[in-house]
């Protein structure tokens, strides 16, 4: 047998007429016919050829001879679900993360510090709402398929700023822009709303990152330190990996193969996002954005009921920690005295926008948003009314552009809980509301009656008559 392979390959003419002779294809008709077919997607695919080549050993001589192979490449190991009663659900934790640098002890305790304060970091953990909350969507086939689900609890602010750039991804990122498409924004399939997902988890972090870098937190299943008594354990900042990029395109890429990190449940979604974004501006910036003391006990970025302070929203919104509201530099207190040190606000017009009411606030000293949040660049504003956190939007840009629109449009108001219905806000300012009380204490009794959501708008749209569609008013 061994002869007969060396007669085929010193004789090929013979060989070749023997095969054909027999009904057979000659062995080097296929071997020129499988080096076209790899030529072919080498040149296609942008593959390099030398990597293709694999090295075999010959049985008969022990001598390797170069053979040529074809490659698979896998973008994702194969999803490991485990059952848990009657429903099978993917397993927590990334089990297979390559790469990446493990966290340290500084990096943890400073990683606490900058979120539950340096006074209460040794004894505080997330809540149980915290860890149950993901970023993750409601059923496609329901009335929210762009819609990203929220608990009651603090991590609502940062799932709908999350929220609020998946629809300008959706709505106002679109390469080709009509009226149809920005009509059919808010019904978007499986493929769309990932990549509306995932667009905006990108453009938050680098945003954050001053355009420049960014880190991506992900959750393994062993830690990275030994126990130490600066970081108490909470299962979850002992096992972090940190991703870092210099490049968009690499941190899309990144994003685009483990987007549903994010979304896993026992995953600490949010957290790992939090993370991310705290990492991502790095600690030293989001203390000189705070602009307190190294001793102030508010130097934090969630409250002491868990919620989202407003450095942490205008983080989201704007990329700088401030804590303040108004424009640009405030040199004088309101008392008219000169301050020690100027309050820096925001200070250029915000691509998401933000309009505040508290109820509790009296007439004349109520919280006032300066105009670069009032009016930013897209119709897209975070609210917070009465404390609770919600979403309002249009689908019309004209909106923050030309006044001309202002006389009568519509607003979508989102929330992102369960028991939350579709609700559409119709406006009118061209007429206004009708004003009934002629003294200062009916006007106040008949503001009494208005809901809270409905003062919102008019902090921006002031005395606009608003009716409501879909659901009864909220108060």
């Amino acid at each position: 047998m061994a002869q007969t392979d060396t007669d085929v390959t010193m004789n090929g003419a013979n060989t070749t007429k023997d095969t054909t002779d027999l009904g057979l294809t000659p062995t080097g008709y296929e071997r020129e016919k499988l080096n076209r077919l790899l030529k072919i997607l080498d040149n296609g695919f942008g593959v390099d050829g030398e990597k293709r080549k694999v090295k075999f050993l010959d049985n008969k001589k022990n001598v390797p001879s170069p053979q040529r192979v074809k490659t698979f490449y896998v973008e994702s190991w194969p999803e490991v679900k485990v059952k848990l009663g009657n429903t099978i659900r993917p397993m927590s934790g990334s089990r297979h993360l390559i790469g990446g640098t493990p966290i340290t002890v500084e990096t943890a305790v400073s990683l606490k510090h900058m979120i539950f304060g340096s006074w209460s970091s040794q004894v505080h953990f997330f809540s149980t709402e915290w860890r149950k909350s993901t970023i993750d969507f409601y059923d496609i086939s329901g009335p929210f398929c762009y819609g990203l689900q929220t608990l009651r609890c603090g991590s609502r602010g940062l799932v709908l700023a999350i929220q609020a750039y998946l629809l300008k991804s959706l709505i106002f990122d679109r390469q080709f822009a009509s009226l149809a498409l920005i009509r059919s924004a808010l019904q978007p399939n499986e493929f769309e709303r990932k990549r509306a997902l995932i667009s905006a988890l990108c453009q938050i972090l680098w945003k954050v990152g001053d355009n420049r870098r960014c880190c991506v937190c992900l959750q393994q299943v062993d830690r990275c330190y030994p126990n130490d008594y600066r970081c108490r354990d909470d299962g979850i900042t002992e096992k972090i990996v940190l991703f870092e990029f210099k490049n968009y395109k690499d941190l899309e890429m990144f994003m685009n193969r483990h987007w549903t990190e994010f979304q896993r449940e026992g995953n600490n979604g949010c957290i790992m996002y939090l993370y991310s974004i705290i990492l991502s501006r790095t600690t030293e910036k989001i203390y000189d954005d705070m602009q307190m003391e190294e001793d102030d006990r508010q130097r934090k970025l969630l409250t002491d009921n868990e919620e989202c302070s407003m450095a942490f929203l205008n983080l989201l919104m704007t990329g700088t920690a401030t804590p303040y509201l108004h424009n640009n530099n405030l040199i004088y207190s309101e008392d008219a005295k000169l301050l020690a040190k100027p309050r820096k606000g925001i200070q250029v017009r915000s691509t998401i926008g933000f309009l505040h009411y508290d109820k509790t606030e009296h007439q004349d000293n109520r919280t006032e948003v300066g105009s670069m949040l009032k009016t930013p660049k897209l119709p897209l504003w975070l609210t917070n009314t009465n404390g609770q956190i919600g979403l309002l939007f249009s689908n019309k840009i004209d909106l923050v552009s030309d006044w001309r629109v202002e006389n009568r449009f519509s607003l979508h108001y989102y929330t992102g809980l369960a028991t939350h219905r579709p609700c559409i806000l119709d406006i009118e300012t061209r007429h206004g509301r009708t004003v009934k009380g002629q003294t200062l204490l009916s006007r106040r009794k008949e503001d009494d009656k208005i809901p809270s959501l409905e003062h919102v708008i008019m902090s921006k749209w002031y005395g606009a008559a608003i009716r409501w569609q879909g659901c009864d008013p909220f108060f």
